[in-house]
């Protein structure tokens, strides 16, 4: 017998590292699955996400962020308890509704896109962080965060989550959207004879880092301005102010 439950709301990333008996979390993020702005269109591995300098969301409160962080421990608890504790990233998806934060699913990984969202603004040492996850001794002092927003777009061939248009050459000026401030990963690409090409899914994440949402979403457009090819296209929507206004009151309806 299978039961299913619809659930509706907004979702939200919470990542956490774990020694086994305690977490130490990240700040949220959103990811956007819709391969088209205004989210529309088909689900996708993910568009592209953003998190806020606060490290929760515009739509999120502490006691939610702290319900969803006590669910994740309960976990925590639950495997060590049964004498499998868990050491290593725990990836929470949530949905906000009307109720509080449910979970959607864990996984044993970092989010893509939304480790690229949260590790740029790890302030401690990553090996000293996962060296502690591996004694079974993890520190929330050496689990330091930039208090700083980020957003995250991918760019993606033509097709991206149907039929990919593949091997199509995109040009990525480094130096130039490393001038702009925004950092710069490549993804599924390959390099032949000097050039770059596309595959079946995303090429390249470019990610605005800044003091808030706003100002980090412009970084990150100005930094796409270096990436460029035919057959390729980007949520430009992705951490615009109104897009995640409608966030907030579509939050908003749901508790009233």
């Amino acid at each position: 017998m299978v039961l299913e439950e619809k659930v509706t709301g907004e979702e939200f990333t919470l990542q956490a590292f774990s020694d086994g008996r305690r977490i130490v979390p990240m700040p949220l993020v959103q990811d956007h699955k819709r391969a088209f702005e205004g989210d529309k269109g088909h689900n996708t591995g993910g568009m592209g996400s953003y998190s806020a300098e606060d490290h929760l969301l515009p739509f999120v409160t502490t006691s939610d962020r702290e319900r969803a962080v006590a669910s994740m421990q309960s976990t925590i608890d639950a495997l060590a308890a049964e004498g499998m504790p868990y050491r290593g990233v725990l990836y929470g998806q949530f949905m906000l509704t009307a109720d509080g934060p449910k979970i959607i699913e864990f996984n044993a990984r970092f989010g893509d896109p939304e480790a690229m969202n949260v590790l740029p603004l790890l302030e401690s040492d990553f090996a000293d962080v996962c060296q502690g996850i591996a004694s079974g001794d993890l520190s929330r002092k050496e689990c330091e965060f930039r208090r700083a927003a980020t957003v995250c777009k991918y760019v993606v061939p033509v097709g991206y989550g149907l039929a990919s248009k593949a091997g199509v050459p995109i040009k990525v000026d480094e130096e130039g959207g490393s001038r702009s401030g925004a950092e710069l990963f490549y993804a599924a690409v390959n390099e032949e004879g000097g050039r770059i090409l596309t595959t079946s899914s995303r090429a390249v994440a470019v990610v605005g880092i800044d003091s808030s949402i706003d100002a980090a979403e412009r970084q990150c457009e100005r930094a796409l301005r270096f990436v460029s090819g035919e057959d390729i296209y980007v949520r430009h929507d992705i951490g615009k102010h109104e897009v995640i206004q409608r966030k907030v009151e579509r939050v908003r309806a749901l508790r009233k």
